[in-house]
């Protein structure tokens, strides 16, 4: 183990603390070497403290898994990736005739089908869970005609785990476990509470005046299992990622290497802050790096990182148990990347002048969720919405354009928070944030 690789430890203790993460396990693969370190505790009620084996909701980085299972179902050529979906599902119900008509996988596979994305169905926990979800698609609204726009979608990756069940007559977990985890001895991933309780488990906290505390919810059901449900150890997250890197696994290789490539090469452009989507797989770039990633939020109680970088064979997955995950994981992915592997820091761009910015300003929404511009006193602030009851939205920020239609925050320009889009009479008329794209509502004067 590198002297880098050591200081690792300090780090993630240190950091976790300043963020309000009760536990956390960081794991790193670099040129086949392989290391994972834990902090704190896997619940502030009981402070038993996490290992490098707890068991963490690693919420969306569970559509990968998705992808992969349904790219196994098209390497049987049981599966066609642009046949419409309908072909397998023929009672399906979608609001709009002409999507349900249209509406292929490969479109639920890059969020590109235009439906609204972010639902959570309450359907039990029996195998007709997803089933029943998806018998209440009907009621989503279709945003955007298939193919128009990215705007990240859970509801298209419940969709395509309903298609593998329909179409190879198992449950979707029971697909996931026999064709993929077992293959590549990934034998503490799991998708079931009552598999992970009788198992060192993480639980998620919610964050408050007093600091973090035990919220007493799993935050998904099984209708959520291809889109966020999977839970697992940082140890099989990196087993995950050999396999994408260089096909190792422990018994028959799931999938061949040519379609580990294509669930990963880029299929269209993706709403900020990604640059590009695979089938599944999130591209982003750090300087001039070209990472694969993907990540998960399990309603701010549980929230991971996972990124690859295929050309230094280099992982590194980040597994949290409260809100603070999102400050955290982030930054331990920075230091990993610039610290282990040596890739430069990101630069912050300079900010560009914007006199007039009043056709910016108003609030631009997409279910429940929303990104507000307004103008106070001259300077430019950009909000995100959560229109959802008990749930507050976060603070404001200070805003600066960074590009041609691009913000980022006043703090940090390192990165995008935003990106305008105009149509054909160059009018903006929507708004890419947090992997979303959203329509203008409202004008907002301040």
């Amino acid at each position: 183990m590198s002297k880098s690789v050591q200081e690792l430890q300090g780090r993630l203790d240190e950091w976790a603390r300043e963020a309000s993460v009760p536990g956390a396990v960081v794991g790193v693969s670099h040129h086949g070497e392989e290391s994972v370190f834990a902090t704190g505790v896997s619940s502030a009620d009981t402070e038993l403290p996490v290992d490098t084996g707890t068991l963490f909701m690693i919420g969306s980085t569970s559509k990968t898994f998705a992808a992969a299972v349904v790219l196994a179902l098209v390497e049987d050529g049981v599966l066609d990736l642009d046949k419409p979906v309908i072909h397998y599902l023929p009672g399906l119900r979608l609001a709009d005739p002409e999507a349900r008509k249209t509406v292929t996988l490969r479109h639920l596979l890059t969020h590109s089908a235009g439906f609204f994305g972010d639902v959570d169905f309450t359907t039990g926990w029996g195998d007709n869970a997803l089933a029943l979800a998806i018998d209440r698609f009907g009621d989503l609204p279709q945003v955007f005609p298939p193919g128009e726009a990215f705007s990240y979608c859970n509801a298209g990756f419940q969709l395509a785990g309903r298609v593998a069940e329909a179409e190879s007559g198992a449950t979707f977990e029971d697909l996931v476990r026999t064709r993929l985890l077992e293959p590549l001895g990934m034998t503490d991933s799991f998708y079931f509470p009552w598999e992970v309780l009788t198992r060192r488990h993480a639980v998620g906290h919610a964050l408050g005046e007093k600091g973090p505390s035990v919220e007493h919810t799993v935050g998904l059901t099984r209708a959520d299992s291809a889109s966020g449900g999977l839970w697992s150890t940082a140890a099989d997250q990196l087993n995950w990622a050999r396999f994408f890197l260089s096909g190792e696994s422990k018994g028959e290789a799931p999938l061949s290497a040519e379609t580990r490539d294509l669930l990963r090469a880029p299929q269209r452009s993706a709403a900020v802050p990604f640059d590009e989507v695979g089938l599944s797989w999130l591209r982003t770039s750090h300087g001039d790096a070209r990472l694969v990633r993907h990540g998960g939020n399990v309603g701010n109680l549980q929230i991971s990182e996972f990124v690859t970088l295929p050309e230094e064979d280099f992982a590194v997955t980040v597994l949290t148990n409260s809100a603070g995950g999102g400050v955290l994981g982030p930054r331990i992915v920075d230091w990993c990347l610039e610290n282990l592997v040596g890739l430069p820091p990101i630069a912050s761009a300079p900010a560009v002048p914007r006199p007039d910015f009043a056709e910016y300003l108003g609030r631009y929404e997409t279910g429940d969720l929303g990104f507000e511009v307004t103008d106070r006193d001259g300077d430019l602030w950009g909000q995100l919405i959560v229109n959802i009851e008990d749930i507050p939205s976060p603070p404001a920020y200070e805003v600066v354009f960074v590009g041609e239609d691009v913000l980022a925050k006043a703090a940090d320009t390192r990165r995008p928070a935003a990106r305008f889009l105009r149509n054909d009479h160059g009018e903006v008329t929507s708004v890419e944030f947090s992997g979303r794209t959203a329509r203008r509502r409202a004008t907002v004067t301040g």
